[in-house]
């Protein structure tokens, strides 16, 4: 088998994976590339065709029903899985060509499959128009809903819930940047380099990075590099975080020799944050619920020489702390997540919107337990990378209205987000995720 062939066959085997066990994409990706030694260009090629394909599943499928004479669940799961991926190549990959993605995807079907499956494949596959505006997606003008979900893989419920945050207006914005490959950003580690002095050391060894948002400590650049192996990485100089995400502690603004809390808080992306943002002489501690995920907290506490951090094994809801413990709370809330389908494309296959009362619930009793272990006057932040009003104003109103916390301005960073008094909304596009922030007091 071409070693171009071996990757796609790693690309049917992860989906599988994905599809099976339920896993995150990324978590079957970076399995796979654990295990596999894949040059530069196949370990691109490799995340493109599976990020690429989950991006645009219900789509790939509508494609696959209108020149497939039967159903799709007649098909094996892994016949199907290149059907998707040679449609995807084939329509959105512009690096290979149409006799190359039908070709390769025939071999894989004669690996996975049988020649009479193989057969089909090519069947299909030739069928195909020449140019995807030829394909009848559902009329926009008809149903926008309609049209949206199966354009850009979306299920309609999201949207709906899009929409009724911010308008039907902005609907088409937004499922154009969910299916956009996103911008890497990265957060300089002001403790031991500056921005720019990182910026001049990526470019020495070929990575071109910008300064494109307000944020002081935000460098991005072009997704295609693997900043995970980057020497600088590991030297400490960098973390891989979203500008929406880094405003959450910028809304905090711990200061010097205050005792800190993030809940919720493995990987340590934000713990690490709040402990550079003090210059390390703060004293922060990390609760993460999930015993497996103490161990991330603690290699980027290794990695960027965070010394003030001490992580505790505890449930967000019956933290182990007397009251009124803490200058400052940070709780970065779990949610359903769907302000992060750029980067998480598999989070609107594995949700249903019955969750999300569930998940305000869970919101509202860790906020409530915040409540407790903060000092009179000291400050909480409520954070969550979504935008669904029952996540975000309605579990901030709650504590509001009956008086349990006061809603505070944030610095003036985050002003281009305010929505009201101490709450802050960030929309997916371009370089931004979406995130609801609201900044507390405790009176």
């Amino acid at each position: 088998m071409a070693s171009v062939d071996i990757v796609r066959a790693a690309v049917i085997n992860t989906l599988l994976r994905w599809e099976n066990g339920k896993l995150p994409i990324d978590e079957c990706i970076s399995r796979t590339l654990k295990r596999k030694a894949y040059s530069t260009r196949g370990r691109r090629f490799f995340s493109h065709l599976v990020y690429g394909t989950i991006r645009n599943l219900d789509l790939l499928d509508y494609i696959i029903s209108k020149y497939f004479n039967n159903s799709l669940e007649s098909l094996p799961l892994p016949i199907l899985y290149i059907l998707r991926i040679a449609i995807f190549q084939i329509y959105f990959c512009d690096i290979v060509t149409t006799p190359a993605a039908v070709h390769t995807s025939v071999d894989l079907a004669r690996i996975f499959g049988h020649v009479g499956l193989a057969r089909m494949v090519n069947a299909v596959l030739r069928k195909l128009p020449e140019k995807f505006e030829d394909i009848q997606l559902p009329p926009k003008d008809e149903n926008i809903f309609d049209y949206l979900s199966i354009r850009y893989s979306i299920p309609k419920w999201i949207l709906q819930e899009f929409s009724q945050r911010f308008g039907e207006n902005q609907l088409e914005n937004f499922a154009l940047s969910v299916s956009e490959i996103p911008f890497l950003s990265i957060r300089t580690n002001l403790t031991k380099i500056s921005r720019e002095e990182l910026e001049k050391r990526l470019k020495k060894i070929g990575i071109e990075a910008q300064h494109l948002t307000p944020i002081p400590e935000e460098l991005s650049l072009n997704s295609t590099y693997l900043l995970t192996d980057c020497p600088l990485m590991k030297q400490g100089l960098y973390t891989i975080q979203d500008p929406a995400s880094m405003l959450s502690v910028h809304a905090l603004n711990p200061q010097p020799n205050e005792i800190i809390l993030d809940i919720c808080s493995a990987p340590g992306t934000k713990t690490t944050h709040i402990a550079e943002f003090t210059r390390n002489q703060s004293k922060i501690y990390s609760v993460e619920i999930h015993p497996g995920r103490i161990q991330r907290i603690y290699e980027n506490i290794h990695r960027l020489k965070c010394e003030n951090i001490f992580p505790i094994c505890s449930s967000g809801t019956y933290l182990p702390f007397p009251d009124e413990t803490f200058d400052r709370i940070l709780l970065d809330a779990p949610c359903s997540g769907l302000g992060t389908l750029r980067r998480n494309p598999d989070i609107k296959y594995n949700i249903q919107r019955e969750a999300l009362q569930r998940l305000s619930k869970l919101q509202k009793a860790i906020l409530e337990e915040a409540c407790r272990v903060c000092k009179k006057g000291g400050i909480i932040v409520y954070s969550v990378c979504t935008f669904t009003k029952d996540e975000t104003i309605d579990v901030a109103n709650e504590f509001i209205n009956e008086k349990k916390l006061i809603p505070i301005k944030a610095p003036e960073l985050l002003d281009p987000w305010t929505i009201q008094t101490g709450q802050y909304q960030t929309i997916p596009k371009n370089l931004w995720d979406g995130f609801f922030l609201t900044v507390f007091q405790k009176p």
